[in-house]
């Protein structure tokens, strides 16, 4: 029988005036949540739990939407549709998520979608290189040393190659394939 400790949980009062721009702006209103300065280009902001065990923000916070761990972007929530944000510290966290929780568990919680369509689910019986091929989707495929070794669209699949603009590719020196955005 698994006993989960009482939680120490915190949470936002009021996160619908819509003042906030960012998440990292609410997130910066919630008391006990630390978010690290916007130092421009690429990198991206930090945000840390203050508790017992990570009183100097070593250990980022695990990001927790709709009770589904996020491991993407979090600036691509957008603080509108966010309904609660609540904060687990010390042993709570490390109860629910394990180690993934050291350094604290923000929990957010979104608006209901009302009136969205559902997502629709495809079921698709060939290779994914069969799919890019009948959307003709131009893709960048990639070696095992990282680098590019063709972009454009794959005109023709076998058991062991795809051919790229007249080039034969051996499937055993992909390492991965991205679709190129327009």
């Amino acid at each position: 029988m698994l006993i989960v400790p009482a939680l120490k949980a915190q949470t936002t009062q009021d996160i619908s005036s819509g003042a906030s721009r960012t998440i990292f702006d609410l997130l910066r209103t919630v008391p006990g949540v630390e978010v690290t300065p916007n130092m421009g280009g690429k990198s991206q902001q930090l945000v840390y739990v203050r508790d017992n065990r990570n009183m100097k923000g070593k250990i980022s916070a695990l990001i927790v939407v709709n009770g589904v761990i996020y491991d993407g972007d979090i600036t691509m929530i957008n603080p509108i549709d966010v309904a609660g944000i609540s904060v687990l510290k010390d042993e709570g966290a490390s109860a629910i998520y394990g180690s993934r929780g050291f350094g604290g568990v923000i929990l957010i919680a979104t608006k209901d979608g009302k009136g969205i369509l559902p997502a629709e689910v495809n079921n698709y019986e060939k290779s994914a290189y069969q799919y890019f091929i009948s959307k003709g989707t131009e893709l960048k495929i990639i070696g095992y040393d990282g680098k590019t070794i063709t972009t454009g669209v794959i005109s023709k699949e076998t058991d062991s190659t795809v051919m790229v603009r007249k080039k034969v590719i051996h499937k055993k020196s992909i390492q991965k394939v991205e679709m190129v955005m327009n």
